[in-house]
This record gives C-alpha cells, structure tokens and sequence, in this order.
C-alpha cells in the first residue's frame, strides 16, 4: 500500500512526510477495519454492499483507500497535520460508487504498470 501511495500520489505523500504525519497511524487502521471506523455508516454501508459481491475484496481494499486519498488529496494538502490527522481519522461524507469506481482505475492502472501479479501482493 505504502509504496502504490507513494507512486501514484507523490504530491499528497511528500505533503504528508513535510507535515510529519505518520502514515501507520492512520493507514493500519484503514486497511485492518476496512475503514468501518472512519467512513460516516451511510459510506461503510454502501462500500461494503460493493465488497461483498466481489470475491477478492479484500485485495481490492487498498485501491480503495488509495481513490479516497486521491479524491481527498486537495482538501488535504490544504491542512495541517492535526487537521489532516482528524480528517484521515473521521473521514466525510463521500460518494462511494464514484470511489470504486476510481478504484477500479487504479488497480487497472497498476495492473498495466507494474504487471496482474503484483497487484494482487498489494496488501
């Protein structure tokens, strides 16, 4: 997860380290609780209506962390740490079929970058 964030968001990465934002302290509870703790319910709900009609949605998960932070990058480039921190923490409302759909372009993207197999080592 870590190096797919650092490649494919280096601006939102880079931003993070200036910040000293640790990076563990939000990401192992994102990809441990599949963002139950995170998302407001009305999210966590319709993400994993998403999950579980798919049989590998576990190793689909950190495409979908990696498509909210792009779609959160802007608004989290323009904060502090604490403010970013709290943001990661409790994230806002968002529309979930368009973040699956970005995921889906992400992994595809890998896919074709780096190779099938190695998308699915992501996690």
């Amino acid at each position: 997860f870590l190096s797919y964030f650092r490649t494919l968001l280096p601006d939102l990465y880079n931003y993070f380290e200036e910040e000293e934002l640790d990076v563990g302290e939000w990401a192992s509870s994102w990809l441990r609780n599949l963002l139950a703790k995170e998302l407001p319910t009305s999210c966590v709900l319709a993400l994993w209506d998403v999950y579980f009609a798919q049989p590998d949605f576990i190793e689909f998960h950190p495409f979908v962390c990696l498509a909210i932070l792009q779609h959160l990058k802007d608004s989290l480039e323009d904060l502090e740490q604490s403010e970013i921190r709290s943001m990661l923490l409790r994230l806002p409302k968002m529309n979930m079929l368009r973040i699956v759909s970005q995921a889906h372009n992400i992994r595809s993207e890998i896919q074709t970058r780096y190779g099938s197999t190695v998308a699915s080592r992501l996690l």
